[in-house]
Formats: C-alpha cells, sequence, structure tokens
C-alpha cells in the first residue's frame, strides 16, 4: 500500500522507482472512473482556458510551471499516480484498476469552473504562497517522522475506503495469489476503522 502526496512533483519519479521495486501483478489507485473520463474528456479545453485567463491578467505569468499555479493544473490533468502505474502496467503486462466512489468525484469536479474563473486566479497570482503542496507535506511529516495526527479521517473517508476495499476484495478474489499495490493518498494509510487490515497491507509512505 503506497501512500502519496496528490498532486507531489516527487511523484512520478518516486512511483516509477516502487513499481519496479514491489513488481506488482495489479494495481488498484484511490481514483474514480468518473474522475478519469471527465478529465479525459475536459483536461484540454480547461487548460486552454487557465492558459488565456493567466496570460491576460499577469504579463509576468512563467506558464504551467508557475508554482503558484501548479496545483489547478495539476488539478484539471489526470493524476500523475495513475499515469505512472498505467506505464508500468503497459510494460509489464498488469492490470490497473481505479477503485474509488464516483459520486464524491462529482461533487468535487462540478466546482471545477468557479475555480478557474478570472477573479480566483488574480487572487492566486497575487497571493505569495505557493498552493497546498507544502502544507500536505508539513502534515505528511507530523505523522509518519513524529507520530502527530494533524488531520481528520473523516465520514467521507471512511465511506471512501469502505467502497475501495470492497472493490479490492472482489479483485483479491479473482486474482487470487497475485501481488497487489494499492496507490492512496497517504492518510489512507492511518485506516482507523481497519478496513484495510484483512488484506495484511505493507504500507509505505511514498517518500521514506
Amino acid at each position: 500500500m503506497l501512500g502519496i502526496i496528490h498532486r507531489d512533483v516527487r511523484n512520478p519519479e518516486s512511483l516509477r522507482k516502487w513499481l519496479e521495486k514491489l513488481r506488482p501483478d495489479v494495481i488498484t489507485c484511490e481514483i474514480s472512473r468518473y474522475s478519469l473520463d471527465f478529465r479525459r474528456a475536459t483536461e484540454e479545453m480547461y487548460r486552454k482556458r487557465l492558459d488565456d485567463i493567466c496570460a491576460s491578467l499577469s504579463p509576468q505569468w512563467s506558464g504551467p510551471a508557475d508554482p503558484r499555479l501548479e496545483d489547478l493544473y495539476s488539478f484539471i490533468g489526470i493524476p500523475a499516480e495513475f499515469i505512472m502505474a498505467d506505464e508500468y502496467c503497459r510494460r509489464n503486462n498488469s492490470d490497473l484498476y481505479p477503485v474509488d466512489m464516483d459520486l464524491f468525484s462529482f461533487l468535487k469536479l462540478r466546482k471545477i469552473d468557479e475555480l478557474i474563473d478570472s477573479q480566483n486566479i488574480q487572487k492566486s497570482l497575487t497571493d505569495s504562497h505557493a498552493g497546498s503542496g507544502t502544507a500536505e507535506q508539513v502534515l505528511a511529516d507530523l505523522y509518519f517522522h513524529k507520530g502527530v495526527t494533524a488531520f481528520s479521517y473523516d465520514e467521507e473517508m471512511a465511506m471512501r475506503d469502505s467502497f475501495m476495499c470492497h472493490k479490492i476484495g472482489i479483485l483479491r478474489r479473482r486474482y487470487q495469489s497475485q501481488r497487489f499495490v494499492h496507490i492512496a493518498g497517504w492518510q489512507h494509510l492511518e485506516d482507523p476503522l481497519s478496513l484495510y487490515e484483512p488484506f495484511q497491507p505493507v504500507k509505505i509512505f511514498l517518500y521514506d
């Protein structure tokens, strides 16, 4: 079970190394089919809209690599963890399954037009702080390296973990003795309800 920080710039290289080390036959990923289909259908359109808004607001805008907008550009596209898992599976004839719930993806992604709005982007471009990546890193470091839980495991996470475990259980029965890797946000490694316990997973924080 690989715990990641979503949209972290280290993900592609770190995941590539871990997948090559673990050599799974089956990969499950904390993403829904709805999320994948939505991003495949809309990424180009939203990326162009974001490019146009940024160019009109800031002559000094440095493109998608601008740290003030990295998270937003990353949110528009298919997550790097799924891309890396897909590439691994194609190279090794392994199988990849998105196992998260469509419902919460729908609720989150229906607000994307509000995010890619000129007023919101102007705020981001004038903000000296660079997105949420640093905050996530701090929370993860507190949890894994100092044993401090500074985040809440809420009802939504419990519902999603229960759903993902159900789907993983079905796949486990289908593939039986095959080696599995589940890629999920690092908070899911806490598993306070012991939903993943029947699988006896080895939990790995991707960056250790």
